[in-house]
Parts: structure tokens; sequence; C-alpha cells
């Protein structure tokens, strides 16, 4: 049995300061999204394996937050592959990073992400900013990975209000 984790990036600018999405950086409510969300899991326990992240800005650093509330070490790869990436690619990303690891996170982007949950679940899951899906790979091994063979462990997204500032 495998643990897949999927992990889409936290709130983020709309645009970046050099203009490159790529660069894009973190919202104060991405950062609170992100710290809540790193909490949680280790609240509950709940181990991340082989973190595979994009290595674009805002899902480096929706990672560090995460990892900064682990008492495991992260034990994580960057990669441009998962940056823009289309679920069959990322499926890609999973064989090539994941060999002889039971438990395999990414940190990535939308559509692929939502994509590859829905995918390989075979409902409907389209993740929000700093959402978590956890699914249950019923093999050995990440080459087997196909439409419909994942089970939904849990799905969580933290709910983060920020106070408006006040305006006179």
């Amino acid at each position: 049995m495998l643990t897949l984790n999927l992990i889409r990036h936290a709130k983020t600018q709309q645009i970046s300061p050099t203009g490159n999405d790529y660069d894009r950086e973190l919202l104060a409510k991405g950062i609170s999204q992100a710290n809540v969300l790193g909490n949680y899991l280790q609240t509950h326990h709940i181990s991340l394996g082989k973190v595979v992240c994009s290595s674009a800005v805002r899902t480096q650093q929706t990672k560090s937050i995460i990892c900064q509330h682990l008492t495991e070490r992260c034990n994580s790869e960057l990669t441009k592959e998962l940056y823009d990436a289309s679920h069959y690619e990322m499926i890609r990303v999973i064989t090539d990073h994941g060999k002889n690891e039971p438990i395999v996170t990414l940190v990535g982007h939308n559509e692929g992400i939502s994509q590859l949950a829905s995918y390989l679940s075979g409902e409907i899951i389209p993740l929000r900013t700093s959402e978590m899906v956890s699914l249950a790979i019923p093999f050995e091994s990440w080459d087997y990975l196909s439409e419909g063979i994942a089970a939904v462990i849990f799905q969580y997204r933290p709910e983060v209000f920020l106070p408006h500032p006040v305006v006179s």
C-alpha cells in the first residue's frame, strides 16, 4: 500500500514584482494557510514521506513553512517539472522521484494537481489554495498509477481569516 499526498500551494499575490508567474510569492493569508496546514499535519502525526515540490517561488515557500512545523525531517526535492504540469506529467514525476518510497507528497499547482487527484480517485476533487488530499494507492509500486485506483484517506484545507484593515 502506498500513500500519495497532494498539496496545492498557498494563496499568492496576483502578479510578481518581476511580472513572471513563476516568481509569485505568498500573501499574508497564504503564509497563515501554510502554517495552519503544517500544524495540522504535526498534530495529526501525518507523514509526508518524500516531498517533491515545484521549484516555483510560491510552492517552495508553502513547502518550507509546512516543514517548519514537522518534527520529522522533510526529505524534499525541487523540480521545475511540476510547474504548469498536466496530471500525466505529474504521474511521471511521481514514478521517477518516488522509487522505493511508500509515501510521496507533491506540492504543486492547479489545474494539474486537482486533475491528478480527480483522475486517480475517480472523484471530482478541485483543490483550493493550501488544500491537501491524501490518497491510498493499493499497490507496492508507483508504476501502476492509473485512473480510479486511489481511495481518499482525508482532505483538508485550512480556513484562515485575516482581519481587514480599518479604513477611516
